[in-house]
């Protein structure tokens, strides 16, 4: 389609190198060159986007306007608006952008304001340190050297972010321009191009060059591109409860020099576009104003500074909500889990993400992966800052979960401690009760555990979450578990019929037969072999009945028959036990001592 030809058309102004052949030392794993979408590709993205971003409502004086929040690189589905923001557009006469980037003056002025200026020449070991950059990115080293210094970072940048996946030819502001041109709407540009230029100018020389090599060093750890992508899953997920918090996870005003950068960009710019959307209102326009994204935050954020000129702001939420974790959970099938939670990612706010993750992580502990799960478990804490409490608290319970897996309690009670205290004040119920049922399993001391779990059990009963009150059947069944082990056995019973009751309250058919075969075990220590032995069978025909077989169950019977002196009775179920636990390839496999009994009692 024309259109969009000519909305990737303009995208070569900021990334003028992408198409263009690549040096001869260049590396081969370059990503493809930007191809506009097909006529079918293109009604296809628009009958499947989904909203992103940033939009508020904007009322005054009988009229309503519209403000979006955008980026400037995005994914190719990204570009194409979703029913709510194609729905405000609908509803606008008229598009105002910070630069209408398909304006062929501006396309001009822009062309010649990022040429290097006189005097603007780096330094030797700087320039070489650009050229590799360049030739690491699929780029001529020559291409971007006739860009002024910040330029020259920018672009580099830029190119960086398509290693990410993130495209200056698909960024929304260039797709808005050639979608409300389509639409017959008229574009306006709320800044000049030299205003723009100005804003990513440094005030000397000096500090230009202290900039190119602090940005430099940003892209050669790969600090600067997981920050892009960050931002970038801030925008498409529609997270505004982490866009507001950007200042505490960007690191970008550590120092007085990054705090006056970041004011000449973002808040000493927004007072002029706020008066620029209010003049076009003011004239009678109903304007869809899409400018980036990071304009929106605080006090001197355009939102804010629009209600201070006598509009009523509305922020309509784009998010999706928090996944239901539990729900996606299938704990027999760690594997199984892992793709569900994987499915969730990519539209997931910050906060749903890393606590996504944190459940992948838990996957892999539960195969008995580790490391694989501590890696996962880093890269979380690596971008906690400014998410919020909730991913904090489940990274902590996951890493104590990983460490307690690995047979080393003493490294996992700590953090279920700090995951208890973080919890209870934010209101986590249900990672609360978490913590506390997991410090009794860490715990070595009988009267600990029976404490630990108790406190949790009356949290749980305590709480308004409907999944914190959940918690009692697993808490009940781990109360039975240290009295059974303590040799208090009748007190054991109660607690395990307890969680029985529960289990059928909650209609889970696998962790009900496993109640019952809590249940017919403390029958056995109480030598009541009988009714265990009916409750046993019961398990055995129903495993039966649906083609499946437990070792536990044949052990158990196994037990019962031996301990009525049925020796002859009891062998084959301890053949059939011995069989089926010595395949089991999980964390909670019997070991060898455990096996090795089995197999001389089948003899």
């Amino acid at each position: 389609m024309l259109l969009l030809r000519r909305v990737l058309a303009s995208a070569a102004l900021v990334l003028p190198l992408a198409g263009r052949a690549q040096a001869p030392e260049a590396p081969p794993a370059c990503p493809p060159p930007v191809e506009a979408p097909t006529p079918q590709q293109m009604n296809e993205g628009l009958r499947a986007a989904r909203d992103h971003g940033f939009l508020w409502r904007l009322q005054k004086d009988g009229r309503v306007s519209y403000l979006y929040g955008t980026v400037h690189v995005a994914r190719r589905a990204w570009m194409f608006p979703g029913p709510r923001v194609r729905e405000a557009l609908l509803a606008s006469d008229s598009v105002a952008l910070e630069l209408d980037m398909l304006e062929p003056y501006v396309q001009r002025r822009l062309a010649a304001g990022m040429a290097a200026r006189p005097g603007e020449r780096l330094p030797a070991a700087l320039a070489q340190r650009v050229a590799q950059r360049a030739r690491a990115e699929c780029a001529p080293p020559e291409a971007v050297a006739q860009f002024g210094p910040e330029m020259q970072l920018a672009t580099l940048t830029m190119l960086a972010a398509r290693r990410e996946g993130l495209e200056a030819a698909y960024g929304i502001d260039i797709f808005l321009a050639g979608f409300a041109r389509g639409l017959g709407k008229p574009v306006h540009s709320l800044e000049t191009v030299e205003q723009q230029l100005q804003s990513l100018r440094m005030p000397s020389q000096a500090e230009a060059l202290a900039l190119v090599d602090s940005g430099l060093a940003e892209l050669e750890s790969g600090r600067a591109q997981g920050l892009l992508a960050r931002v970038a899953q801030v925008w498409a997920s529609g997270d505004h409860a982490t866009l507001a918090r950007y200042e505490q996870w960007c690191d970008c005003r550590e120092t007085p020099a990054e705090a006056s950068a970041m004011r000449r960009l973002l808040d000493d710019r927004n007072p002029a576009l706020a008066a620029g959307i209010d003049a076009l209102h003011a004239r009678g326009r109903r304007v869809f104003a899409a400018i980036g994204s990071l304009h929106m935050v605080g006090p001197r954020g355009l939102p804010a500074l629009l209600a201070q000129r006598g509009y009523q702001v509305e922020r309509l939420p784009l998010e999706e909500p928090m996944p239901d974790i539990l729900g996606l959970w299938d704990f027999n099938d760690p594997a199984r889990s892992e793709t569900a939670f994987r499915a969730q990612l990519e539209n997931a706010t910050l906060p749903a993400a890393l606590t996504l993750r944190t459940q992948i992580a838990r996957t892999y502990s539960l195969r008995g992966r580790f490391d694989e799960a501590h890696a996962m478990l880093d890269g979380v804490d690596a971008e906690l800052a400014g998410a919020g409490p909730e991913p904090r608290v489940r990274s902590l319970l996951e890493r104590g979960r990983t460490w307690r897996s690995a047979k080393q309690p003493d490294r996992a009670r700590p953090l279920f401690l700090q995951a208890l205290a973080l919890a209870t004040p934010a209101g986590l119920e249900y990672l609360a009760v978490d913590a506390m049922h997991m410090m009794a399993l860490v715990e070595p001391d009988t009267a600990a555990q029976l404490q630990w779990n108790r406190r949790a059990l009356a949290a749980a009963q305590a709480a308004s979450d409907p999944q914190a009150r959940g918690w009692d059947a697993s808490l009940a069944n781990n109360i039975g578990m240290s009295l059974h082990d303590a040799g208090r056995f009748a007190e054991a019973l109660e607690s395990f019929r307890s969680a029985l009751a529960a289990r059928e309250r909650l209609g889970d058919p696998q962790r009900t037969r496993v109640a019952r075969w809590m249940v017919a075990w403390t029958l056995r220590a109480l030598q009541r072999h009988d009714e265990a032995l009916a409750i046993l069978t019961a398990l055995e025909a129903e495993f039966a009945a649906a083609g499946t077989s437990d070792g536990y169950v044949f052990e158990e019977i196994g037990e019962n028959l031996l301990a009525q002196g049925q020796r002859e009775r009891a062998r084959p179920y301890f053949a059939r036990a011995h069989a089926t636990l010595s395949k089991d390839d999980s964390p909670d496999r019997p070991d060898d001592q455990h096996l090795a009994r089995l197999l001389e009692l089948a003899r």
